[in-house]
Protein backbone atom coordinates (compact mmCIF):
# COMPACT_ATOMS: atom_id res chain seq x y z
CA UNK A 1 0.00 0.00 0.00
CA UNK A 2 1.21 3.23 -1.17
CA UNK A 3 1.93 5.78 1.18
CA UNK A 4 2.30 9.48 0.88
CA UNK A 5 3.87 11.77 3.41
CA UNK A 6 3.55 16.23 2.86
CA UNK A 7 5.89 17.95 4.31
CA UNK A 8 4.25 21.12 5.23
CA UNK A 9 4.56 24.73 6.73
CA UNK A 10 2.22 27.53 5.84
CA UNK A 11 5.35 30.16 7.01
CA UNK A 12 8.33 30.30 5.03
CA UNK A 13 11.77 30.11 6.31
CA UNK A 14 11.46 27.52 8.40
CA UNK A 15 13.48 24.81 6.51
CA UNK A 16 10.93 22.55 5.37
CA UNK A 17 12.80 21.75 2.31
CA UNK A 18 16.06 20.80 4.45
CA UNK A 19 13.72 18.44 6.27
CA UNK A 20 12.52 17.13 2.98
CA UNK A 21 15.20 16.39 1.59
CA UNK A 22 16.44 14.48 4.34
CA UNK A 23 13.48 12.25 4.00
CA UNK A 24 14.45 11.94 0.46
CA UNK A 25 18.57 10.40 1.54
CA UNK A 26 17.02 8.50 4.99
CA UNK A 27 14.45 6.87 2.24
CA UNK A 28 16.91 6.44 -0.87
CA UNK A 29 14.75 6.00 -4.45
CA UNK A 30 11.81 7.61 -3.21
CA UNK A 31 9.56 9.58 -5.67
CA UNK A 32 9.62 13.34 -4.58
CA UNK A 33 6.59 15.42 -5.59
CA UNK A 34 7.72 19.17 -5.80
CA UNK A 35 4.99 21.96 -5.23
CA UNK A 36 6.38 25.09 -5.55
CA UNK A 37 6.77 28.47 -7.44
CA UNK A 38 10.30 27.60 -8.42
CA UNK A 39 11.72 24.00 -8.37
CA UNK A 40 14.86 23.77 -5.81
CA UNK A 41 15.28 20.15 -5.65
CA UNK A 42 17.55 19.70 -8.64
CA UNK A 43 20.45 17.30 -7.34
CA UNK A 44 17.57 14.85 -7.00
CA UNK A 45 16.90 14.65 -10.70
CA UNK A 46 14.38 12.37 -11.73
CA UNK A 47 13.12 11.70 -8.58
CA UNK A 48 11.07 15.05 -7.98
CA UNK A 49 8.19 15.84 -10.21
CA UNK A 50 7.86 19.61 -10.23
CA UNK A 51 4.39 21.30 -9.95
CA UNK A 52 4.49 25.00 -10.05
CA UNK A 53 2.37 27.10 -7.90
CA UNK A 54 0.27 28.92 -7.91
CA UNK A 55 -2.18 30.31 -10.78
CA UNK A 56 -1.60 34.21 -11.54
CA UNK A 57 -4.22 36.46 -10.86
CA UNK A 58 -4.42 37.51 -14.34
CA UNK A 59 -4.87 33.96 -15.07
CA UNK A 60 -7.73 33.42 -12.42
CA UNK A 61 -9.75 36.39 -13.61
CA UNK A 62 -9.76 35.38 -17.07
CA UNK A 63 -11.09 31.63 -15.99
CA UNK A 64 -13.54 33.01 -13.48
CA UNK A 65 -11.82 31.48 -10.81
CA UNK A 66 -11.59 27.99 -12.19
CA UNK A 67 -7.29 28.35 -12.14
CA UNK A 68 -7.03 29.03 -8.79
CA UNK A 69 -9.61 25.44 -8.03
CA UNK A 70 -7.75 23.65 -10.25
CA UNK A 71 -4.24 24.66 -9.47
CA UNK A 72 -3.61 21.12 -7.37
CA UNK A 73 -5.07 19.43 -10.31
CA UNK A 74 -2.25 17.43 -11.92
CA UNK A 75 -0.39 17.04 -8.35
CA UNK A 76 -3.65 15.43 -7.08
CA UNK A 77 -3.95 12.89 -9.91
CA UNK A 78 -0.07 12.49 -9.82
CA UNK A 79 -0.81 11.04 -6.34
CA UNK A 80 -3.57 9.38 -7.27
CA UNK A 81 -1.83 7.27 -10.08
CA UNK A 82 1.47 6.62 -7.75
CA UNK A 83 2.48 2.86 -7.07
CA UNK A 84 4.67 4.14 -4.64
CA UNK A 85 5.23 5.75 -1.53
CA UNK A 86 6.16 9.35 -2.50
CA UNK A 87 7.37 12.49 -0.26
CA UNK A 88 5.49 15.53 -1.56
CA UNK A 89 7.49 19.15 -0.60
CA UNK A 90 4.52 21.45 -0.07
CA UNK A 91 5.50 25.09 -0.23
CA UNK A 92 5.04 28.40 1.56
CA UNK A 93 1.86 29.90 1.18
CA UNK A 94 0.33 26.67 -0.49
CA UNK A 95 0.60 24.39 2.49
CA UNK A 96 -3.35 25.38 3.99
CA UNK A 97 -4.98 25.50 0.88
CA UNK A 98 -3.84 22.49 -0.58
CA UNK A 99 -4.34 20.33 2.57
CA UNK A 100 -7.60 21.84 2.48
CA UNK A 101 -8.76 21.00 -1.00
CA UNK A 102 -6.69 17.15 -0.28
CA UNK A 103 -9.40 16.75 2.85
CA UNK A 104 -11.52 16.52 0.42
CA UNK A 105 -10.09 14.32 -1.84
CA UNK A 106 -7.82 11.81 0.52
CA UNK A 107 -11.05 9.67 1.71
CA UNK A 108 -11.66 8.46 -1.86
CA UNK A 109 -7.65 7.92 -2.35
CA UNK A 110 -8.02 5.76 1.01
CA UNK A 111 -10.58 3.52 -0.08
CA UNK A 112 -8.52 2.89 -3.64
CA UNK A 113 -5.40 2.36 -1.15
CA UNK A 114 -3.52 5.30 0.01
CA UNK A 115 -2.70 6.09 3.19
CA UNK A 116 -1.81 9.71 4.11
CA UNK A 117 0.58 11.04 6.38
CA UNK A 118 1.53 14.48 7.62
CA UNK A 119 4.79 15.90 8.64
CA UNK A 120 4.53 19.68 9.94
CA UNK A 121 7.79 21.99 10.69
CA UNK A 122 8.18 24.50 13.17
CA UNK A 123 10.21 27.10 14.89
CA UNK A 124 9.90 29.64 17.57
CA UNK A 125 8.64 32.42 15.05
CA UNK A 126 5.06 33.32 15.46
CA UNK A 127 4.30 32.91 12.24
CA UNK A 128 5.54 29.23 12.38
CA UNK A 129 4.24 28.94 15.59
CA UNK A 130 0.32 29.95 14.68
CA UNK A 131 0.31 27.91 11.64
CA UNK A 132 1.71 24.40 12.65
CA UNK A 133 -1.33 23.74 15.11
CA UNK A 134 -3.96 24.49 12.24
CA UNK A 135 -2.08 22.12 9.88
CA UNK A 136 -2.04 19.21 12.73
CA UNK A 137 -5.61 19.66 13.19
CA UNK A 138 -6.76 19.93 9.54
CA UNK A 139 -4.71 16.55 8.55
CA UNK A 140 -6.09 14.67 11.93
CA UNK A 141 -8.99 13.12 10.72
CA UNK A 142 -7.42 11.61 6.90
CA UNK A 143 -3.64 10.85 8.22
CA UNK A 144 -2.90 7.53 9.31
CA UNK A 145 0.51 9.00 11.08
CA UNK A 146 1.46 12.66 11.97
CA UNK A 147 4.87 14.25 12.98
CA UNK A 148 5.90 17.46 14.07
CA UNK A 149 9.67 18.83 13.63
CA UNK A 150 10.80 21.57 15.87
CA UNK A 151 14.04 23.19 13.90
CA UNK A 152 15.36 25.33 16.90
CA UNK A 153 16.76 27.49 14.49
CA UNK A 154 15.79 31.02 16.35
CA UNK A 155 15.99 29.06 19.65
CA UNK A 156 13.76 26.24 21.34
CA UNK A 157 10.11 26.12 21.21
CA UNK A 158 8.69 26.23 24.37
CA UNK A 159 8.10 22.25 25.76
CA UNK A 160 4.72 23.18 26.81
CA UNK A 161 3.50 24.69 23.29
CA UNK A 162 5.15 21.49 21.23
CA UNK A 163 2.91 18.88 24.10
CA UNK A 164 -0.33 21.05 23.19
CA UNK A 165 -0.29 22.27 19.86
CA UNK A 166 1.32 18.55 18.78
CA UNK A 167 -2.09 16.91 19.31
CA UNK A 168 -0.60 13.66 19.38
CA UNK A 169 1.58 14.12 16.49
CA UNK A 170 5.48 12.59 17.04
CA UNK A 171 7.71 15.38 17.85
CA UNK A 172 11.41 15.37 17.23
CA UNK A 173 13.95 18.34 17.29
CA UNK A 174 16.66 19.52 14.98
CA UNK A 175 19.47 22.02 16.85
CA UNK A 176 20.57 25.28 15.73
CA UNK A 177 23.63 24.29 13.20
CA UNK A 178 26.98 26.57 13.98
CA UNK A 179 28.64 26.05 10.98
CA UNK A 180 32.66 26.90 9.29
CA UNK A 181 32.55 30.21 7.13
CA UNK A 182 32.04 28.52 3.88
CA UNK A 183 29.96 25.40 5.00
CA UNK A 184 26.25 27.02 3.64
CA UNK A 185 27.53 27.58 0.27
CA UNK A 186 27.64 23.24 -0.50
CA UNK A 187 24.46 23.18 0.73
CA UNK A 188 22.65 25.87 -1.23
CA UNK A 189 24.47 24.52 -3.93
CA UNK A 190 23.53 20.85 -3.78
CA UNK A 191 21.69 19.89 -0.54
CA UNK A 192 22.42 17.38 1.18
CA UNK A 193 23.23 15.14 -1.21
CA UNK A 194 26.39 16.15 -2.49
CA UNK A 195 27.94 16.24 1.33
CA UNK A 196 28.87 12.06 0.88
CA UNK A 197 30.55 13.35 -3.09
CA UNK A 198 32.79 16.10 -1.77
CA UNK A 199 36.19 16.27 -2.97
CA UNK A 200 38.82 16.72 0.59
CA UNK A 201 41.43 17.61 -2.28
CA UNK A 202 39.49 20.28 -4.11
CA UNK A 203 37.95 21.16 -0.45
CA UNK A 204 41.96 21.21 0.84
CA UNK A 205 42.95 23.34 -2.22
CA UNK A 206 40.18 26.25 -1.71
CA UNK A 207 39.62 26.59 2.30
CA UNK A 208 43.13 25.42 3.78
CA UNK A 209 43.29 22.08 5.59
CA UNK A 210 41.85 23.24 8.95
CA UNK A 211 39.18 24.91 7.28
CA UNK A 212 38.55 22.39 4.65
CA UNK A 213 38.34 19.35 7.69
CA UNK A 214 36.03 21.49 9.88
CA UNK A 215 33.49 22.59 7.22
CA UNK A 216 33.33 18.68 5.77
CA UNK A 217 32.61 17.66 9.72
CA UNK A 218 29.93 20.52 10.28
CA UNK A 219 28.29 19.28 6.91
CA UNK A 220 28.43 15.77 7.64
CA UNK A 221 26.95 16.61 11.26
CA UNK A 222 24.19 18.89 9.55
CA UNK A 223 23.15 15.80 7.42
CA UNK A 224 23.29 13.38 10.33
CA UNK A 225 20.84 15.37 12.49
CA UNK A 226 18.61 16.38 9.73
CA UNK A 227 17.65 12.62 9.18
CA UNK A 228 17.75 11.77 12.54
CA UNK A 229 15.39 14.51 12.76
CA UNK A 230 12.93 12.93 10.62
CA UNK A 231 13.68 9.03 11.25
CA UNK A 232 10.30 8.50 12.75
CA UNK A 233 8.25 9.93 9.71
CA UNK A 234 11.41 7.70 7.16
CA UNK A 235 10.13 4.58 9.15
CA UNK A 236 6.39 5.36 9.12
CA UNK A 237 6.61 5.93 4.80
CA UNK A 238 8.76 2.78 4.70
CA UNK A 239 6.20 0.66 6.95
Amino acid sequence: MPRILLITQEKGGVGKTVFARALAEAVEGTPVFEIDASRRMHELGDRVSFFKMRATREEIEKSGGKASRAEFDAVIDAIAQTKMSTIVDVGANTSMTFLTMLSEIAPTLSDEGLEFGACVVVTNDPGALAEAPKLLSLAKPWTKARFLVENRLHGAVDAAWLKKSGDSAKVTSFDHQSMEDGADEYLQAGGLLMIGKLDPAKLREKHGIASAVRIRKDLERFRLEAMQAVRPAAEWLVG
